[in-house]
């Protein structure tokens, strides 16, 4: 596939940012990413663009800043002025045409010239109206996001094919996530990624991915990792046992999952309020465990007292694209809803055609939650507690995630054909 060049991306996200703002007068004023070291030492970290900054530049190196003038309409980008020695270390730095043709902007500076245009601005904004000119994906950057979701699920099926029980390390596997990614043109990872086996599952935001994988062939192994594509995010989990085959209460959670995400997924369309998707998805979960045999009881009587949130303690998923959990989740004035799980829901916007969205529903037996619910009776009384005991022994945590574009009739699933039902995921373990 032959990809989008980002840059002539950034005339159109500009022209956004002034279309909102008619109403203002004065200077947007953005300064990008500069270069950081290590403490105490000279050995830089590797850079990554500030997100705002390169949403309107495309600019991916340090030091740059830049002007959006509301009055002229016009774009002016301000570059470091290096010198001679700093071309022995780095390398020849881009004249100022260089920059006005690759980044198609209205006029370039160098960086020490700047404070004289902001001395003569009226005002001076700073992010106000690019978050939510984010919200909606352009063509182009769908298609970007696209791309890192391929390069990404291509890096998935590698793992699950390359995964044996108590064969691997989570590192090696992490190190091999990596590599398929950067060997198909993906320099960084989207977020660190987690490589739980077994019981580490349970553990939401696991990255030390220092363990042995676990000799049990019906363990399962949770991946959450996806890679950056010219800043943009991919955020995918699979989950899949080591020997290949879904067996048992590993088995049951997973169909839990599986069935929960594809309600969702069913259910997404423009005018769909996404905390009522969230909702969807915690009662699903919840009839899931009482048919496993989990929970006892009334489903609403399970809702009503937060029960599921046991076992599904976070959001339904978050807006992705420049960031992985992307802006615009929360307008001004609209607060989190105060109940366990939905507290962690990353938005709650009414969905729009090109937003595009993580839908990651999860099914997990934490000890630091599960404990103190067995303990109280009030709590309690809703559990089966030796199906309960049964499955905290045997099972971690199950997510699935998928990368989704509401279109105008429901979704375009960009990591949907990556495997995940269980008849899938098993076939492609096979191979090697």
């Amino acid at each position: 596939m032959t990809l989008l060049q980002y840059t002539p991306l950034t005339p159109a996200h500009r022209n956004n940012v002034f279309s909102k703002m008619v109403q203002h007068s004065g200077l947007v004023y953005l300064r990008g990413g500069v270069t950081q070291e290590r403490l105490n030492t000279d050995t830089e970290i590797n850079f990554r663009q500030e997100s705002m900054f390169f949403y309107l530049t495309g600019v991916q190196v340090a030091g740059y800043e830049l002007i959006l003038d509301l009055s002229t309409k016009k774009s002016l980008l301000f570059i470091p002025r290096t010198d001679a020695d700093h071309e022995v270390w780095c390398g020849k730095s881009p004249t100022l045409q260089d920059c006005k043709e690759k980044y198609l902007v209205d006029e370039v500076y160098y960086v020490d010239e700047i404070e004289a245009f902001l001395e003569k601005a009226s005002e001076i904004h700073f992010s106000i109206a690019i978050t939510e000119s984010r919200v909606i994906k352009s063509e182009g950057e769908i298609a970007i996001l696209r791309e890192a979701a391929r390069i990404s699920g291509e890096a998935h099926i590698a793992l699950m094919k390359k995964v044996k029980p108590g064969l691997n390390t989570e590192r090696q596997l992490h190190a091999l996530f990596e590599y398929e990614c950067f060997r198909q043109g993906a320099q960084y990872q989207a977020y660190t990624p987690i490589v739980a086996s077994g019981k580490a599952g349970a553990t939401l935001h696991y990255t030390k991915n220092d363990a042995n994988l676990t000799p049990n062939k019906d363990d399962m192994l949770l991946v959450d990792a996806g890679c950056e594509l010219y800043c943009y995010a991919s955020d995918i989990t699979r989950t899949y046992p080591v020997g290949g085959k879904y067996n048992g209460d590993w088995k049951t959670t997973y169909e839990i999952v599986l069935e929960t995400q594809k309600v969702v997924l069913n259910a997404l369309k423009p005018g769909v309020k996404w905390e009522d998707m969230h909702r969807l998805s915690y009662r699903t979960i919840c009839i899931g465990l009482q048919m496993a045999g989990i929970l006892v009881g009334d489903t609403e009587e399970l809702i009503e007292n937060h029960i599921p949130a046991l076992f599904y303690p976070h959001g339904l998923g978050h807006f992705l694209g420049i960031d992985v959990h992307d802006c615009g989740g929360y307008q001004p004035g609209v607060e989190r809803i105060q109940e366990p799980g939905i507290r962690y829901l990353r938005m709650r916007r009414t969905l729009e055609a090109n937003m595009v969205v993580t839908v990651e529903p999860g099914c997990y037996f934490v000890d630091a939650l599960l404990d103190p619910a067995v303990k109280d009776p009030n709590v309690s009384k809703y559990f089966n507690l030796e199906v309960l005991e049964r499955f905290r022994k045997n099972v971690g945590g199950v997510r699935i995630e998928d990368d989704v574009v509401i279109t105008e009739n429901g979704i375009d699933n960009l990591t949907g054909w990556i495997p995940k039902t269980i008849e899938d995921v098993e076939k492609i373990m096979k191979q090697d």
